[in-house]
Parts: C-alpha cells; sequence; structure tokens
C-alpha cells in the first residue's frame, strides 16, 4: 500500500513539473460563417451545379435566352431580379453615311421592335429604354427625363422617313442609295461572342432592319476582333451593340458622347460614335462641373433631351442583374445596380452560421485591383475589404470606409474623412496613409482594362492632410469622382510591394481583411474560400513570457504554431512553405517563424519565447501556405491570437524545489526500509484438534 502511495506521489510531481514548464497549445475553434466562391469554366457548367444543389447562389451574366428559359422552369431555383442603371445600346459610327443622317437614324428607330427583343433574349428581366438610355433605377432618384420621346415600334413610320430622304425601294426589296444611285451597301452590326444576349439582340435588330429594306447583317466575333474593329478602326465599322455598366451617377453621358472625348487612341477615345453636339457638351459640362445635385439633375435631363433629338445611338434595353438562388437559400438584401453589393450585403444580414457556396463563371487571377478583370476577383475583394463607399437599397451612395467628403466649387479636389476608429482583421488601425499608399500604388500600377483605370487615371495627386484625411487632386472637373471610387478601399501601406508582379499582394500578406471575411485559401483559377469570424473568434495560443537569469532567458514557453490541413482536389499537399508572422497589438511586426510538413497536410511552426522575447499581453499571429501545381498557385492564410502571460519563473523554482524534497523524502525513506533489518514473528504453537476434543471433555 505504501509503494503504491509513493508512485502516485511521484507522478503528482512530474505534472507539477509539466504545469511549471507551462508548454501550453490551446485552439479554440468558434462557430463561424465560410464563404466559398467556386469557379465554373462555363455557364453551363455553372447552370449543372445549380441543378445539382452544389452551389447556393451565383450571378449570372449574359446567360442565353435557352438557359434563362432552364432555369425560370426548375423549380428548385429562384432567378432574383436586380434594377440597374447599365443599359444596352447600338452605337452608330456618325461619320459614316448613310448612319449620319438623323432621318435615317430615327427611321431605325421606329422600325426596331424593343419589346419583341426584351421577351425573346431576356423573357422580361429587363426594360425597354427611350433614347435618353437612363432606366427606372434612375427615375427612382430623380434623373430620368420622362417627357422625351419614346419612339414606339412603327414600321410604317420608319418606311416613309427613308421615302422622304430618297431611300426607296428597288425591285429587290433593298433600298437605294440617293447619293450613289445603286442599292445600298451592306452594313454590318458587330458583337460580341461572349455576349449571347448582346448576339441575339443584334439579330433580331437585323431582321428588323431587312424588312423594311435595310441590307443590315449580323457579325458577331471574338472579344479581340471586336475591340480591335470598334476602338481601334474608327472608319471601318458601322454599327456595333454593347452593355455599359453604370452606377447611381450618370457620367457616362459625358464620357461616351462629350465631343472633347472623340480622340485616338483608345482608351483616350470613349466617345466612340463620334457625336458633337455644342448643345450638349455645354449640359455634359454643367452635369460634372455642377455645385449642387439640383443643378446636375438639370443638366441630365437637357443632356437627355440632345440624345432623344438627334439619336447618336439606338436604344436597346437595361437588363435586370439577376442572381440565382436555391429555393430553400433566405432572402436576398437587393442593392441596385450591383451584384457585388447585393451579395455582401445579403451575407452580412445573415444571422445563421455556416457554409454559403457561390458560383462564377471566370477563373481568379491574382486577386489584384490594378489588373483584375474576372467577376469572381471582384467579388472576392468587395468580400475581404469595405470599400469607401455603400450603397443603400436604391443604389444610392452612403458612408462606408470614409464618414464625409466635400468637392470644391470647380471640382477638381476632393477631400476625403475616414471613419474614427477603424481597424484592419489583425487590429492594427486604418488610416489616412494606408488609403494614401493604396491609391498612389494602384495608380503606379493599374492597366487599362482594370476597372479602376477610367476613375484613378483622372487623378492628378493624392495627399495625406492629417491621419484620417486626405485629398485628392482631378485633372478635369468631376463633381461624381468620390462615387466613381467608391469601391476603393484601402490596404496596410507597409505591406505594399514594391513591384507589381503576380500574386505579389497576396504573398506579401498586403491583403489584410478590412472587411466582413477574411481570405483563408486561393487556389488560382479554382476558387478561394472565405471565413468570418465575427461569430466568434479565431484560435487561441497561450505562452508565458521568459526571464533573464545570469544573462539567459529561461523559464519561457514554447506555442505550437498549426496550420489547418492544406489539400488540393481531396489529396494533402507536402511541398508548401510555412510561414508563421508574429505582430503586436498595434500591428509592428515582432518576429517570423519558419514551420515544416507533419503530415496529413498539417504544417507546423515553433514560437520559443526564450529565444524570441514577446512582451506581455496579446499577439497576432497570421500564416501562410504556398505551393505550386501545374494548374497555378494555392495559398491558405490563417490567423490566431497568442496571449503572452506574466512569467512564471517564481512558481516554477518553487514547484522544483518542492519536487527535489519530496523526491529527496520518497528516496530517503526508501534507504531507511533497506538498512533496517526485518522484524522477527513470535512462534505460536498450533494446537491440534486432538488436544482440543481432550479439554471439551473435562
Amino acid at each position: 500500500m505504501r509503494q503504491k502511495t509513493q508512485l502516485l506521489f511521484i507522478a503528482l510531481i512530474i505534472i507539477l513539473i509539466l504545469v511549471g514548464e507551462a508548454v501550453i497549445y490551446l485552439p479554440y475553434r468558434s462557430t463561424t460563417r465560410s464563404v466559398i466562391i467556386q469557379s465554373y469554366p462555363s455557364t453551363t457548367a455553372l447552370v449543372q451545379a445549380l441543378t445539382n444543389g452544389e452551389v447556393d447562389m451565383a450571378p449570372l451574366e449574359n446567360p442565353s435566352p435557352d438557359t434563362l428559359m432552364q432555369l425560370k422552369n426548375n423549380p428548385n431555383l429562384n432567378i432574383v431580379p436586380i434594377g440597374n442603371f447599365g443599359f444596352t445600346y447600338i452605337g452608330l459610327n456618325l461619320r459614316n453615311p448613310p448612319l449620319n443622317n438623323s432621318i435615317f437614324r430615327e427611321a431605325m428607330l421606329y422600325g426596331f421592335d424593343r419589346e419583341r427583343v426584351l421577351n425573346d433574349v431576356l423573357y422580361g428581366y429587363g426594360e425597354t429604354l427611350t433614347p435618353g438610355l437612363f432606366s427606372s433605377a434612375y427615375a427612382n432618384l430623380g434623373w430620368r427625363n420622362d417627357s422625351i420621346d419614346s419612339y414606339p415600334y412603327n414600321p410604317g413610320k420608319a418606311s416613309q422617313l427613308l421615302d422622304s430622304i430618297g431611300f426607296v425601294r428597288s425591285s429587290s426589296g433593298v433600298r437605294m442609295d440617293p447619293s450613289t444611285g445603286q442599292l445600298l451597301r451592306t452594313i454590318f452590326i458587330f458583337s460580341k461572342l461572349t455576349d449571347p444576349q448582346a448576339v441575339a439582340a443584334a439579330n433580331l435588330f437585323a431582321q428588323d432592319m431587312q424588312s423594311i429594306g435595310l441590307p443590315i447583317i449580323s457579325f458577331p466575333e471574338t472579344d479581340f476582333d471586336f475591340n480591335s474593329q470598334v476602338k481601334v478602326t474608327y472608319s471601318l465599322w458601322d454599327m456595333y451593340i454593347d452593355t455599359q455598366s453604370a452606377s447611381a451617377s450618370p457620367t457616362w453621358l459625358y464620357d461616351l458622347f462629350a465631343g472633347v472625348n472623340d480622340r485616338s487612341p483608345v482608351p483616350l477615345s470613349t466617345n466612340l460614335v463620334g457625336y458633337h453636339n455644342s448643345t450638349f457638351d455645354e449640359c455634359a459640362k454643367q452635369l460634372m462641373t455642377a455645385s449642387d445635385s439640383g443643378t446636375a439633375k438639370a443638366a441630365a435631363l437637357k443632356c437627355q433631351e440632345q440624345l432623344s433629338i438627334n439619336l447618336p445611338v439606338i436604344p436597346v434595353y437595361s437588363k435586370n442583374l439577376l442572381i440565382v438562388t436555391q429555393k430553400s437559400f433566405p432572402q436576398l438584401s437587393l442593392i441596385t445596380g450591383s451584384i457585388q453589393d447585393t451579395i455582401a450585403a445579403t451575407l452580412t444580414n445573415m444571422t445563421a452560421v455556416g457554409l454559403v457556396r457561390i458560383g462564377e463563371v471566370s477563373g481568379l487571377t491574382d486577386l489584384n485591383p490594378a489588373t483584375v478583370l474576372a467577376p469572381a476577383d471582384s467579388l472576392t475583394l468587395r468580400l475581404i475589404t469595405e470599400p469607401l463607399l455603400t450603397h443603400s437599397a436604391d443604389g444610392s451612395p452612403q458612408p462606408g470606409l470614409i464618414e464625409q467628403w466635400q468637392m470644391s466649387n470647380n471640382a477638381t479636389d476632393l477631400t476625403i474623412i475616414l471613419r474614427d476608429g477603424l481597424e484592419f482583421q489583425d487590429g492594427s488601425p486604418i488610416t489616412a496613409n494606408d488609403l494614401t499608399g493604396t491609391l498612389e500604388w494602384l495608380i503606379r500600377n493599374m492597366v487599362p482594362s482594370t476597372p479602376f483605370y477610367s476613375t484613378l487615371n483622372k487623378i492628378k495627386s493624392v495627399s495625406e492632410v492629417d491621419n484620417r484625411t486626405i485629398s485628392i487632386s482631378l485633372l478635369d472637373s468631376d463633381r461624381f469622382a468620390v462615387d466613381a471610387i467608391a469601391n476603393a478601399f484601402a490596404l496596410p501601406a507597409k505591406l505594399l510591394p514594391t513591384t507589381n508582379g503576380p500574386l505579389g499582394l497576396m504573398l506579401a500578406g498586403a491583403l489584410e481583411s478590412s472587411g466582413a471575411f477574411t481570405l483563408a485559401k486561393f487556389v488560382q483559377g479554382s476558387g478561394v474560400e472565405l471565413q468570418s469570424d465575427q461569430l466568434g473568434g479565431r484560435a487561441v495560443l497561450s505562452a508565458v513570457e521568459g526571464q533573464e537569469v545570469f544573462g539567459s532567458q529561461i523559464g519561457g514557453s514554447q506555442a505550437k504554431i498549426l496550420s489547418q490541413a492544406l489539400t488540393y482536389q481531396g489529396e494533402p499537399l507536402d511541398n508548401a512553405t510555412f510561414t508563421a508572422q508574429i505582430y503586436d497589438a498595434n500591428g509592428g511586426s515582432e518576429a517570423t517563424v519558419q514551420g515544416s510538413y507533419l503530415g496529413l497536410g498539417i504544417y507546423g511552426a515553433t514560437l520559443n519565447l526564450n529565444n524570441q522575447p514577446l512582451s506581455i499581453g496579446e499577439h497576432t499571429v497570421t500564416t501562410q501556405l504556398y505551393a505550386q501545381l501545374p494548374s497555378g498557385a494555392v495559398i491558405q492564410f490563417g490567423e490566431q491570437s497568442l496571449n503572452v502571460n506574466s512569467s512564471q519563473f517564481v512558481l516554477q523554482v518553487i514547484v522544483y524545489i518542492v519536487a527535489l524534497i519530496a523526491v529527496g523524502v520518497v528516496l530517503y525513506n526508501a534507504s531507511l526500509r533497506k538498512a533496517k533489518p526485518p522484524r522477527r514473528r513470535r512462534a505460536t504453537r498450533r494446537r491440534t484438534p486432538r488436544a482440543r476434543k481432550s479439554r471439551r471433555r473435562r
């Protein structure tokens, strides 16, 4: 019994010693919301994933009429329409006859059955437009001129107008060109093969024109050929059909139609049709330089009136933005004019935790806002960063990262004030220096095809006024400049790479989240995983600081930093580099630790506080796994909290002393037992049964 007690006592001592060493790893996994954005190679593949229930919601851009019908007839899916500021139009080269004749253009508009296009191509998910090109989304904000002529479908009137200017029908049915006395030349309308809705609309337009004797032929082509035809060879094309994206601020009026923008080469030219009208130019200038919204709206109404008279383009439709969801998915929080804002608002307003799967028809590149083109990249950036401005349900701008903005009287100087108390996800503050550095980095590195180019290209300089205020100087007057940069965001200026190489922002750790989600995993060309920590927290590591004794650090603990399993297509990856970075509460870098592969896709690194002293308090540990695959790169991110507690050196010494004393006592007792001779037992005689019997007889 005494030996068992001693063994238990020794086991207790060992436990005390381990506690004294304080080697602690306490991971805490909270219930969080995760988002997977999966890239699909085609609309057909995405529709199949929706049908199979593999995707919860998916933006649907430019679906073919057949695809729309298939989705509309699926009882398990919802097609959710969102109002749109953008519009689809037919651009006319006003430099070439007969398109330079306004009556000829008027006849084409009367001969175009736009209601049929709306029903046959969009299945009603949109609206027809007047020549002013303003949709009902603008009407809700007071921007649309509802008094202008809509030019309803009237092929008889179209024929009368053409006859009146000498374009009479020949015996073949094709009209004669009065300037040559010959049959009217063949006119082509170009469209992009990547936009099946535009191709279908161009086909119907060509049919309508042929029915009134105009030899117009639809000609779909690749994006490269389309851009080469329309944006480079100004005089070698006649018509094109395209879609103009837009926001609640109608700056496109100036960009598309102001005479000053009819210049070469692209992208300097945005007035592709070659429209020149002094009255329009004056109201477009007033629109861009107005000191108040009332003056700006009055100028926009006048601009629409001029477009209705001159008809530099033919309106087609304003198509609804579409998101397809499973029937069981919660109701979307709709934001007019923006699929990305709608998805962001929906995810923010959801109360349930778990996984949300989003499908996109685009391959992820490298999440670089200076070069990003794919919608999946843009959506990811929208979810992990907070934009300068958000939008209300009607699409009007609201404070986001900035709380105040003011434009100078001449609309060339914009002052922006950040909200107070802004932080990145790691707890470091967001300052004017971060926003200034981000805008300057974008300006230096952006390419003409990026969505930010048309806006940032107008910026003359960006300067920091104080910790929360920046000043932006513009090359030209633009009262809507703050709306144009609404989707811009701030990144940590100190982490921005000096060069703009592939995956540079991610590898430098510059894509630090300021939004509702953090980037957990990036698979180039395939998808991303995002995670929200707002509902619970993140993994927590605890450690004890070391203490200097006789010139050496002792008593400090070790923190074992582990990654989540890195896998690709269900298989663990063992060829990644694992790096852990430790930051203080202000975001300052304190230490970098390299790790190694442990197995099953898991990597680990050890932080020894004797070798790397850290201050008492909370620190942030960010981890990065980077591996190369034949199909591209895989990068997985992690973030944990590290709590460094005060030194337990004195307690450890006491534990050691108590343990040594206890061990000494045990050993001493054992030695005494060994040295002392054993006690003898008294000998007793056993009584035999016979003796017991004789005693009973007596």
